[in-house]
């Protein structure tokens, strides 16, 4: 007699909803797969969402990835909430910190078994353990220091490294390297070798140290170095990139000026001759022939001199030439000609050594001021670019003090709480620009005529800016963002709650630059007419604000819009809503 069939269970349908959840979730996923792919790393596949208990707690990780003696253990999320998930992988995290080579023992066993990817090269205490949290979502501030364990690999960060890779191949591997947190001194083979080398010597010359008009300590030097040992120390404080967004300017690396370059390098194989501005580490030596230190304030003419430059990651600053250098990248077309030329060549560099005692803000604050001084005659430096400079470098103007406003009030846990892109990559946020010019720049100036400052009572309210008080600054930043979050907050209060977004797929969305604007605009005239700042008195006065046309406001009639909506909630001759 025939066996009956058994029926296979049916495959369950998922709805549009489930469908796109997915998708973003693969997305998301391949994203970040790509990036550690272009750079080297190993993806150890049969550790991917593998379960496993150790020390007492269960868990799993999404990917393990392997380059040489790194391994990084990642976790993806697409919630918009991230909190509680985020906080049960802290367990985890918390018993893996206790003793990283431990775990690593753990790992290459079953169920992880990522023994084969590793190998036996490097022991266990050798292993650099990188745990990597990936949101898709904005992570607040506060969460991130919970979970102090973690790495966290915002999506715009994602996003620009998968235009990084995409552009300079696998040259991308020292910055990703440096993210991680990885040092040059105990990656790959340095791990193995206590005695290896820490710096490396380059022939050239120094100027001596009154000829070159920078402030004391400040030594300048011209030497010749390989396109290779440049590109794994070199770094750019490209806006778009991962570091502290206040310490950005640059822009991001241009594709088709690249190729341009490369080009030019594979055809004539031949040399740049101008030279990279770049700046180097209070730690580089100059030395003469003997191997003994020049001390430059001491000769009067410029002399030949073997510039010591340590061996690290994100050490020398590019200021000018990144895509001279770039242009040398690792892998792609030409690989063949490029390789050797990148070992073969020696590109001309001046290079600024600072002194010991310069901190790292003063440095960033130094090399903006010095990209900014080199490129301001160019008709490509945009004014954008010079507000984000002004930023570092004169922060005590109108248009600082409002970047620093508007960085406050996203980076905070109000009502406009990562609602600003803050880099190119911030896919959907509002851009910056438009708000601090035209809205918080009239609201936040530090003069008389300023609705805020009339109002802030502080001690060095009148010399903070012709003092230059930072702390008095940094107060009166704290002052501005609490006041535009309390006005924002009675106003959403009144508002819809799904129409406070920067989603463009929702219609009549309240949070364009046309609105935020309009509603800092109002908040200047309800400053000047002496309306109580409190939040009761201020929603009192927002009733009704749900029915108020926002949507007939087009671009750049937040000045319209701001005197309407004064007049329809905060005219001198009105009483207080109920």
């Amino acid at each position: 007699m025939a066996k009956a069939k058994v029926a296979k269970p049916k495959k369950k349908v998922l709805s549009p909803e489930e469908r796109g959840k997915r998708n973003l979730q693969r997305r998301h996923r391949r994203g970040i797969r790509e990036v550690f792919s272009a750079v080297g790393f190993q993806r150890v596949e049969g550790a991917s969402d593998k379960e496993f208990t150790y020390d007492g707690v269960t868990s799993d990780f999404d990917d393990v990835f392997i380059l040489e003696n790194v391994v990084v253990f990642a976790e993806y999320t697409t919630a918009n909430d991230v909190s509680e998930h985020a906080k049960k992988k802290y367990l985890m995290y918390d018993r893996i910190r206790k003793d990283d080579a431990q775990f690593i023992g753990f790992a290459r066993g079953a169920p992880l078994g990522i023994a084969g990817a590793l190998g036996s090269k490097y022991s266990d205490n050798q292993i650099r353990v990188i745990l990597l949290y990936c949101s898709l979502n904005t992570v607040q501030t506060e969460l991130k220091a919970q979970i102090n364990h973690a790495l966290f690999m915002d999506y715009s960060i994602v996003r620009y490294f998968k235009l990084l890779t995409k552009t300079v191949r696998r040259s991308a591997q020292h910055e990703l390297l440096a993210f991680l947190g990885v040092e040059y001194k105990v990656f790959a083979d340095r791990a193995l070798n206590a005695n290896a080398s820490p710096r490396d010597p380059f022939n050239g010359s120094v100027l001596p140290e009154h000829h070159s008009k920078f402030p004391k300590g400040y030594k300048v030097v011209s030497f010749y170095i390989q396109p290779s040992a440049l590109l794994s120390r070199a770094y750019v404080l490209r806006r778009d990139g991962w570091r502290d967004r206040s310490g950005l300017y640059q822009r991001m690396i241009l594709r088709t000026k690249l190729d341009s370059i490369r080009k030019y390098l594979v055809d004539q194989k031949r040399v740049f001759v101008n030279n990279i501005i770049v700046t180097l580490p209070s730690g580089t030596k100059i030395l003469d022939a003997s191997e003994n230190t020049i001390n430059t304030t001491t000769i009067h003419t410029t002399q030949p001199a073997v510039i010591s430059i340590p061996s690290e990651f994100n050490s020398v600053g590019i200021i000018d030439g990144q895509h001279r250098v770039f242009s040398y990248y690792e892998g792609g077309a030409n690989e063949n000609v490029i390789g050797a030329l990148r070992s073969q060549q020696n590109l001309l560099v001046t290079g600024i050594i600072y002194p010991d005692n310069v901190s790292d803000p003063e440095k960033t604050r130094f090399e903006a001021g010095l990209f900014l001084e080199i490129n301001s005659t160019q008709s490509n430096a945009k004014s954008e670019l010079k507000q984000a400079i002004n930023q570092l470098i004169r922060p005590f103007l109108a248009d600082s003090i409002a970047r620093d406003v508007l960085d406050k009030l996203n980076d905070g846990q109000g009502v406009l709480s990562g609602k600003f892109s803050q880099s190119f990559f911030d896919a959907g946020g509002l851009r910056t620009t438009s708000v601090v010019s035209y809205g918080l720049r009239p609201l936040v100036r530090p003069s008389a005529p300023g609705p805020l400052f009339a109002r802030w009572t502080d001690a060095d309210k009148d010399t903070f800016v012709s003092l230059e008080n930072d702390a008095a600054r940094k107060r009166y930043i704290d002052y501005c963002a609490s006041q535009v979050a309390l006005f924002f907050a009675a106003a959403k209060s009144r508002l819809p709650a799904d129409r406070w977004t920067t989603a463009r797929t929702i219609q009549n969305r309240l949070l364009t630059p046309t609105v935020v604007n309009g509603l800092i605009g109002a908040m200047r005239q309800v400053l000047d007419a002496g309306v109580e700042m409190t939040f009761e008195n201020l929603r009192d006065r927002f009733a009704g604000l749900e029915k108020f046309p926002f949507e007939k406001y087009r671009s750049s009639q937040y000045t319209v819009m701001s005197t309407a909506l004064f007049k329809t909630f905060f005219a001198s001759d009105q009483e207080p809503k109920a």
